[in-house]
């Protein structure tokens, strides 16, 4: 980069509307996050159906939104869905819904492990006392199966936050957008993506930590029971 003057200051100037991207950023891949943990669990259950057709239903929901790019995914659900049937949705909740399928393709997976993960013994014990299939389920199998979901829905969720980056391209006033217009106006393309690089590496590092904490005392939790 031979005749590249470099301006950290523009970087420190723009805290403010870094800090607001940052923030929306947050924001959409939060939103995102929960709508993946509804769609997740939904087709999860779904692909554990004894009902045979419930079951290619949700294996082929959960298959398709695997094989569907996040980026063609945004313009689908943004331009298409306005285009072909008149539903106006603004960009940030286009970008949360993309996110949403996304993510839940893949918290299916992570839940429906987790499930299974955890032996038929401990749902037939709670039959046995009385409790109803759907009581079993959330009180019995699922609180021991968080266990083993936390830590891979921690990794689906930092996927998402990265994932969360190609927003900008319909108009979401992220830390990528705001990054776009300041180096444009300030010709400092290298400082403003540097700033941005250094704080998704932060966030990610200080989810990974949060996540490893809450692992070891959920597992402390499941060996004092």
């Amino acid at each position: 980069m031979d005749g590249y003057i470099y301006n950290w200051n523009v970087v420190w100037d723009s805290l403010p509307e870094l800090q607001q991207g940052l923030i929306i950023t947050l924001q959409i891949s939060i939103v995102g996050m929960a709508l993946a943990i509804i769609f997740g669990l939904t087709f999860a259950m779904g692909r554990m159906s004894n009902y045979g057709y419930v079951k290619k239903f949700s294996t082929g929901v959960v298959n398709f939104a695997r094989s569907i790019p996040l980026f063609v995914l945004l313009f689908w659900i943004y331009y298409g869905l306005s285009l072909k049937f008149a539903i106006n949705l603004t960009a940030f909740q286009a970008g949360a819904i993309a996110l949403g399928i996304t993510g839940g393709a893949y918290m299916a997976e992570v839940f429906r492990g987790g499930i299974e993960a955890i032996d038929l013994g401990q749902r037939e014990a709670a039959l046995a006392i009385g409790l109803s299939s759907s009581k079993a389920f959330t009180l019995v199998v699922l609180p021991q199966a968080i266990r083993i979901i936390v830590p891979q829905g921690v990794n689906v969720y930092v996927g998402l936050l990265k994932g969360a980056t190609i927003v900008s391209v319909i108009g979401v006033a992220d830390m990528i957008y705001v990054a776009q217009y300041i180096s444009l106006n300030s010709f400092t393309p290298f400082e403003m993506y540097s700033a941005v690089g250094i704080a998704f590496i932060s966030l990610t590092l200080s989810v990974a930590g949060l996540a490893y904490l809450l692992e070891r005392r959920l597992n402390r939790s499941s060996a004092n029971v």
